[in-house]
């Protein structure tokens, strides 16, 4: 047994470890790597048991195959985690053989290969992660536009039946100043495009920003109904709110019909005058205040039929969105609350 275990003394300059240990679990030989892994050293390990050198090894599944090896000697390969006992942990690739003496065990430290190893299959799993989300949001947005391009069609109809009946009643009423007609009708017409115009703008493809769309709608009417656009002042107070195009198009329905009066007849004979928009949603429902400094209601009310219409108008579109429209009296201007669901 002395000359076998001699002759291992050209294992201590290797790489790998070498180890022998006997059928009483003491190690009867050691090369200079075995201490190193184990984080002991050559004269701590020799001559003592692996229970004594590490407490609880005998509970563990490397030491269940060391034992299995010992007893059915069989050769055995496998990879283990062995703890410590700092709590310090590190990989090993094992070959057991049988031996007269006992058993050899030759061990490589792989733990460099494991850590990459885990770090490629998180790297797989992020990847794997990130794949399926960028895939949920293409179907959701890939049915998104399914359902818009599906209900496009049904809105397109609803909208030219809006501006038939837009007609319809102008013609009812009617005022003999037609090219008058043709303008307002025309305005209503470019505030249905313009909300179309932002529907599709927008990233969501469902959802319009309000206060981007108020902004150009305001800005479309001053260009097309003054000569001076920049004296007029338009004050949002708008918490961030996006609303679907079935909202949007009877809202900004109305609020052209606001503006609309407001500049033609609250600012009339004035080169200046400022509109107050102000939206919030509280409880579930949106409330809307429109605020002008003009010449005020009962002035901007007049004997015009075409203002009056605009007036029939803000009522019907305040229905569409199930919402009520009350005049607040004040000092001058106009005063408007919408609460809508």
């Amino acid at each position: 047994m002395k000359r076998s275990i001699l002759n291992l003394s050209i294992l201590d300059s290797l790489l790998e470890g070498f180890q022998v240990i006997d059928y009483d679990w003491k190690y009867l030989y050691v090369n200079t790597t075995v201490a190193s892994q184990g984080q002991s050293t050559i004269e701590r390990l020799i001559g003592k048991t692996m229970m004594e050198c590490y407490p609880g090894i005998e509970n563990t599944f490397m030491f269940s195959q060391l034992r299995k090896c010992m007893d059915e000697r069989v050769t055995l390969q496998f990879e283990n985690e062995f703890i410590y006992n700092d709590g310090s942990k590190n990989w090993f690739e094992l070959r057991i053989e049988p031996i007269p003496e006992g058993i050899f065990v030759l061990s490589t430290n792989i733990t460099n290969r494991k850590r990459a190893e885990e770090e490629l299959l998180q790297l797989k799993d992020d990847l794997e992660n990130k794949v399926q989300k960028r895939t949920a949001e293409l179907q959701k947005l890939n049915n998104e536009k399914d359902v818009i391009l599906k209900e496009m069609h049904h809105r397109v109809k609803n909208n030219l039946q809006i501006i038939s009946s837009l007609i319809r009643l102008q013609m009812e009423e009617g005022n003999n100043n037609f090219n008058g007609v043709l303008d307002k009708t025309q305005s209503r017409i470019e505030t249905i495009a313009s909300i179309h115009e932002s529907l599709y703008k927008h990233k969501d493809l469902a959802l319009i920003n309000v206060a981007n769309y108020w902004e150009k709608l305001f800005k479309d009417c001053l260009n097309s109904l003054v000569n001076e656009p920049d004296n007029f002042k338009l004050n949002l107070d708008i918490d961030y709110l996006e609303l679907p195009v079935d909202k949007m198009i009877p809202l900004g329905l109305l609020i052209n019909e606001w503006i609309t009066n407001s500049i033609l007849h609250g600012f009339k004979g004035r080169n200046q005058g400022s509109i107050y928009l102000g939206l919030s949603l509280k409880d579930g429902l949106y409330h809307l205040t429109y605020k002008d400094d003009g010449t005020g209601f009962s002035e901007n009310s007049g004997n015009d039929g075409d203002h009056h219409f605009g007036h029939f108008l803000i009522d019907g579109f305040a229905e569409q969105l199930n919402g009520t429209i009350r005049s607040v009296e004040g000092n001058g201007g106009v005063h408007f609350e919408l609460e809508f669901e």
